[in-house]
């Protein structure tokens, strides 16, 4: 192990001690150099890999009932994005982009060699995962949808070139008061989490490990970065990635496809729902009435069976 690895498994182990979530997160530490550098990821259970993706502000924290529930009968892969959880917290918000942690996750795959991959997507996941698995299609075997995006316009009726998107994240992209808010703040995992999850009770028993992982200013780069990445034109690099790589990938693809949405979700429209099943005709959907954007935290008990018999099919 070289010497970045090794101080980053001591950040990591340090972390979840100050956190005190090692009950509820039980899992050993990997990590694997990345274009950006050093990601952490969780690899437990054997047999055909499930990459379970999350989105902004969360980290494979979000995942760990999935991977307990999921472990024993496959191989769990999840990681943090680079900017969150227990991976390296670049400072410079220029440096991510959805390409950069695209080439990110790329790096992960081709160095553990994955291929049959269940992928499961949830938020910024989606376009990730999407975008890792239009440059390797030959290592997908299926994939799972949850509160994602991953095309362009993500919904009928959108005006590709003049996306209107809510008011808090027009506030959020914005220079300054964007910064001050979700940097200084820690707006996005303190404010618009609470927002976007239905459970508060269970939220409320965790919250800390989504907020205190992140240590200050410098450590939400990645967060900040997030909301600028929302495509609202074609011409943007992520609206180019979503309709030249991630949507043609969908177009063409032949495996299986599962989709669990949060009908509640504040963040994403029940038409972005709706043009998942035209895109994805054969999926089979479970509309989860109550839950909204972060149903891994909403209905973990309705989503794992289900899962489960999805892989198992």
């Amino acid at each position: 192990m070289t010497d970045d690895f090794q101080a980053a498994q001591k950040r990591a182990q340090q972390m979840v001690r100050k956190l005190g979530i090692a009950d509820a997160y039980p899992f050993d530490h990997h990590f694997a150099q990345t274009p950006m550098g050093v990601i952490h990821y969780v690899d437990e259970g054997a047999g055909d890999p499930v990459l379970m993706l999350h989105g902004n502000p969360t980290w494979s924290f979000l995942y760990r009932d999935f991977i307990a529930g999921v472990s024993d009968a496959h191989r769990v892969i999840a990681p943090d994005h680079i900017g969150f959880g227990l991976s390296d917290k670049p400072q410079n918000e220029a440096s991510y982009t959805i390409d950069a942690h695209i080439r990110n996750l790329e790096a992960l795959v081709t160095n553990l060699d994955l291929r049959n991959v269940t992928l499961v997507m949830q938020d910024w996941g989606g376009p990730i995962g999407l975008g890792m698995a239009a440059r390797h299609p030959d290592r997908i075997k299926d994939i799972v949808v949850m509160n994602t995006f991953g095309f362009y316009p993500p919904a009928a009726g959108m005006d590709p070139d003049n996306l209107k998107l809510p008011v808090p994240l027009r506030v959020m992209r914005k220079p300054g008061i964007g910064d001050f808010i979700v940097r200084r703040l820690g707006f996005f995992e303190r404010i618009v989490m609470k927002l976007a999850t239905a459970d508060s009770a269970r939220l409320k028993s965790v919250h800390h490990a989504y907020k205190a992982v992140f240590e200050g200013r410098q450590d939400r780069a990645g967060v900040m970065a997030f909301p600028r990445l929302i495509p609202t034109r074609t011409a943007d690099a992520s609206a180019q990635i979503l309709i030249n790589e991630t949507g043609p990938f969908l177009d063409n693809f032949s495996g299986r496809a599962r989709i669990f949405w949060g009908m509640k979700d504040p963040l994403f429209p029940v038409a972005a729902l709706d043009a998942w099943e035209a895109r994805l005709p054969n999926a089979e959907v479970t509309r989860l009435p109550m839950a909204k954007h972060y149903l891994q935290e909403d209905a973990p008990d309705v989503i794992i069976p289900q899962l489960r018999t999805f892989l198992e099919g």
